[in-house]
């Protein structure tokens, strides 16, 4: 559908009708008042918006799926600054050669393609029509295509930005850049650390493994013949359990604690002695246990009861203080206990579109968006278990790194929370990667060209975005180590695929890798050595 303007707007005349072979038979049209109040009712049902603009970042580059709003404006003035400031990001048409502008018609038909041709790759697009009926002002809501938000004056030119490679607009910068910034005293304490940094090559273990009296000792006499020198065990798994006894009377007072690894200091110790180094797992904002035990602490919905997610699973509320420092003291217990490093896992809001019948209020955000809450939470946990003298790490969904969309639903900005860990743990399974996806058909059946082609676009959005001032960690990714049998169409992952991912991630100029099997069952013979 198409919303344009009562004022100043060019009509759909009977030329228009003609230029457009009849389409404007079959494509709804509404006229607003005010754009700006538009856009935040769409986007109140759901609806992102994309602004057509020079300082833009190519279309090709951006995460167009979903129920998507395209504001396009003319080639004097563009889109005006308060329209401009209601989208969600900014994008940009690629142009070679000596034109660097093109006909409005013409630019909104190729990024409508575009739009189109996203949607057709990403088989989960909901795609919606939103008209606004001129009489009542009342939205009328059916299914059919994008709405494409008009604002030109008259049918002129459109001028696209030739250069693709500028900074995209971030939803953390409108506070100042320094308030992100690692301060001095804390870079010097990171420099400071008693416990040099390792480069690990690492596999993943539920508690209840790495406890086992009967499955550990087996995994362990693997681990000793391969080059896997870095366990992550869960510390607090999934469901919410803290699964050992912690030495922190905080994290006891919640009486979250069911032990899976009876005797931590042996397993610990154990690990020592054998230059094992140790990553606690805790999965952050996702809880089944402490949410039952304390409702205050959960994610609700407006209609007050518990917000679960597609899977059933309970969320704790991001912007919640207790639950803040809840995750800060257990980062303290897993210190005290002599992990290595603690890594946080779904450190992020639920991706689920059950998301949209909850309302944070004004009390409970104070002003902050999802990014600078996630952001800023990030930075208080680097700044608080640095002098406890364990490194930090934060797992990330691989489709962040250069999706805007996604990093507005879920609060995780790639280089923002780069900036405030000594680990940044992109998860960059190509079986989480829809087809079509960097240009493979299946990328679950292209390990190597998957895990290549998403390191790739890491190092190039960190260096897009780097400046001189900031510290920033390093990017360690998680490999595939299952195979992916609830796809349509997916590959068994065995020995062979193992090694195109680690051959991938060297080939992408990285020398850390961590593999994920939720059992923690691997095929050992991709990791021995020559």
């Amino acid at each position: 559908g198409i919303i344009i303007k009562n004022r100043n707007q060019a009509m759909v005349t009977s030329t228009v009708v003609s230029a457009s072979a009849g389409a404007t038979n079959y494509v709804k049209i509404a006229r607003v008042g005010n754009l700006s109040k538009t856009i935040d009712e769409l986007k109140n049902d759901g609806f992102w918006f994309a602004c057509a603009d020079m300082s833009g970042v190519s279309a090709d580059k951006c995460n167009l799926d979903g129920p998507l709003g395209l504001v396009v404006g003319n080639e004097g003035n563009g889109v005006s600054r308060l329209v401009r400031e209601k989208c969600d990001y900014i994008v940009s048409i690629p142009m070679k050669g000596h034109v660097d502008s093109l006909n409005v018609s013409v630019a909104t038909g190729i990024l409508l393609y575009e739009i189109s041709r996203i949607g057709i790759v990403f088989s989960m697009i909901s795609i919606m029509l939103v008209c606004f009926a001129c009489s009542s002002g009342k939205p009328i809501i059916d299914y059919g295509v994008e709405a494409v938000i008009s604002e030109q004056n008259e049918d002129v030119n459109f001028s696209f930005e030739k250069d693709i490679d500028t900074k995209p607009k971030s939803n953390v910068q409108t506070k100042k850049d320094r308030d992100y910034l690692i301060s001095e005293n804390v870079k010097q304490l990171i420099l400071d650390r008693k416990r040099p940094p390792k480069k690990i090559k690492g596999i993943f273990l539920p508690a209840y493994v790495a406890g086992s009296e009967e499955k550990f000792p087996t995994i362990f006499e693997n681990i000793k013949k391969s080059c896997i020198n870095a366990i992550v065990v869960d510390v607090k798994d999934e469901i919410g359990r803290i699964t050992f006894s912690m030495d922190n009377e905080f994290v006891r007072s919640k009486k979250t604690t069911e032990p899976q690894i009876k005797d931590i200091d042996a397993f610990v110790k154990l690990c020592k002695e054998n230059d094992i180094y140790l990553i606690a797992r805790v999965s952050s904002f996702l809880d089944n246990y402490l949410t039952k035990l304390d409702s205050s602490v959960a994610i609700h919905r407006t209609d007050g009861k518990y917000y679960r997610d597609n899977s059933g699973y309970y969320w704790l509320n991001p912007y919640n203080e207790d639950v803040k420092r809840y995750l800060i003291e257990i980062g303290k217990g897993c210190a005290e206990a002599g992990f290595d490093e603690v890594q946080y896992d779904y450190f992020r809001f639920s991706a689920d579109a059950g998301m949209r019948r909850v309302k944070f209020s004004d009390e409970e955000t104070k002003g902050k968006s999802k990014i600078e809450a996630i952001t800023e939470l990030a930075q208080t946990i680097y700044q608080e278990l640095i002098p406890e003298n364990i490194y930090v790490s934060i797992d990330v969904f691989g489709a962040i790194m250069n999706s805007y969309r996604d990093q507005n639903a879920i609060g995780q900005e790639y280089v923002t929370l780069l900036k405030n860990v000594d680990y940044l743990c992109p998860m960059v399974y190509p079986s989480h990667y829809a087809n079509k996806t960097f240009g493979l058909d299946v990328p679950d059946k292209e390990p190597y060209n998957a895990v290549k082609s998403a390191l790739e676009t890491s190092t190039s959005t960190i260096e897009r975005m780097r400046d001189d001032l900031s510290h920033y960690g390093k990017v360690r990714p998680w490999l595939q180590g299952f195979t992916a049998n609830y796809l349509e169409e997916y590959i068994v992952y065995d020995v062979d695929q193992y090694k195109e991912q680690i051959k991938a991630v060297e080939d992408a100029g990285y020398d850390e890798w961590m593999f994920w099997h939720p059992g923690g069952a691997y095929k050992w013979d991709a990791f021995i050595t020559e």
